[in-house]
């Protein structure tokens, strides 16, 4: 298991990982680190070039589960995220109303038709966030 954390009183992300069994039996971040989000992976040795910490599927459900998301730098992060995955191809870019993006989930097309309008809130970030933002998920995302 990984989870996402952030440390009270700063805008930092960082990445802690659990075996299976110990998030079972209830491990998790300890103060003043805080749950920013959580997925479960599965570890696979390097074969050679360096692979992804987080593949398509995984950072679509952590765009999920972002979805109820409150806080100012989790609004930031998710909105981020979301314009990795229209890159990856894993989201289809809508549109933008009154400023919220609208994807899709982008699926095998008999399946399209019936997937729903997703809407992005746009945090409307400075540059030195955005790039702040980038980092952190580049960290995550390990690319």
């Amino acid at each position: 298991m990984a989870a996402l954390v952030e440390n009270e009183g700063t805008e930092e992300l960082g990445r802690l990982d659990y075996s299976v069994g110990a998030w079972e039996r209830g491990s998790r971040p300890e103060a003043p680190a805080r749950l920013f989000a959580h997925w479960r992976g599965v570890f696979a040795p390097a074969l050679g070039a360096r692979k992804l910490l987080l593949n398509d599927d995984e950072l679509l459900d952590l765009f999920e589960q972002l979805a109820t998301a409150d806080r100012t730098n989790q609004i930031a992060f998710r909105y981020v995220l979301a314009l990795l995955l229209v890159r990856r191809r894993v989201l289809t870019y809508e549109g933008t109303v009154e400023g919220v993006m609208r994807v899709r989930v982008r699926r095998l097309a008999a399946e399209q038709a019936g997937e729903p309008i997703v809407e992005v809130a746009d945090p409307k970030l400075d540059d030195e966030t955005v790039a702040g933002v980038i980092e952190q998920l580049g960290e995550v995302v390990g690319g």
